[in-house]
């Protein structure tokens, strides 16, 4: 389903991106588990929310604030 991204889930995942803890961060499950570790709510209840397309976008718009480098497929 597409959901709102908002600028609170884009700086929580640039965070889970900045950890380093993320290894694959397609994997959006994973980024469910770090958000939930992290108490980041917000991010945890969009991934379970929106669809691949979505997240990708959100993973997209976090890894250039964190200034990372996140291959998509």
């Amino acid at each position: 389903m597409r959901v709102e991204i908002t600028d609170t889930v884009v700086e929580q995942l640039a965070d889970v991106l900045d950890s380093g803890q993320l290894e694959q961060p397609t994997n959006w499950m994973g980024a469910q588990f770090l958000a939930q570790d992290f108490g980041f709510d917000e991010l945890a209840r969009f991934v379970v929310e929106a669809d691949a397309a979505t997240y990708y976008e959100a993973l997209t718009r976090a890894a250039d604030r964190a200034d990372a480098d996140v291959p998509l497929p």
